[in-house]
């Protein structure tokens, strides 16, 4: 059987995968959230400011 352990970080050479906080709001929104070549994948609109973001 398998046991819950939450949300484990997963790291190699080049990405890093952890649980999302709220401190990370501003990079989401400055990094691809505001980027329509991003969002087009996406099925929500590109955020045009940091309160969309929030």
């Amino acid at each position: 059987m398998l046991t819950h352990k939450g949300t484990v970080p997963i790291t190699t050479v080049r990405l890093t995968l952890k649980k999302f906080e709220r401190d990370h709001i501003h990079d989401m929104f400055r990094n691809w959230a505001n980027d329509d070549e991003v969002t087009k994948y996406l099925t929500w609109p590109t955020h045009k400011n940091m309160a969309i973001t929030q």
